[in-house]
């Protein structure tokens, strides 16, 4: 499934997006009358329309989202390189840089340097 940011919306000066219709996610639960709206969004491939974003087109399978949801996301489309583990005694801190929680030998079995920034992570915080 792709995504699209070319969503048009009931702001386009064509006739048929200014009328009031049905979106599909009200017309698929039988919604009736509160189902009908001049507002909405619109999938470029096949004119179906929808109410709210992000969704998946229920006709063409398009997944539709707004540009905000896709600026939001982008940064996930490109991970970040493996964390590499070191020992304590390599440690130039003794916390962990986002937990900011002193290590020692019991507790902390595992921990991580990132590659780029040099700081210092334990496992709990190199999960998340």
């Amino acid at each position: 499934t792709t995504s699209n940011a070319n969503i048009s919306t009931t702001s386009s000066n064509s006739a048929k997006h200014e009328k009031a219709s049905m979106c599909m996610c009200h017309l698929e639960q039988r919604g009736g009358i509160n189902g009908f709206s001049i507002g909405g969004y619109f999938c470029p491939t096949c004119e179906s329309k929808y109410c709210e974003l992000p969704t998946e087109c229920s006709i063409c399978h398009l997944t539709l989202v707004s540009a905000p949801h896709l600026a939001r996301s982008y940064h996930f489309l490109f991970p970040i390189e493996q964390f590499i583990e070191v020992t304590l005694d390599e440690l130039p801190s003794q916390k962990c840089f986002a937990c900011q929680h002193a290590f020692d030998e019991q507790k902390h079995k595992s921990i991580f340097k990132c590659t780029s920034c040099n700081n210092i992570f334990c496992f709990e915080c190199d999960l998340f």
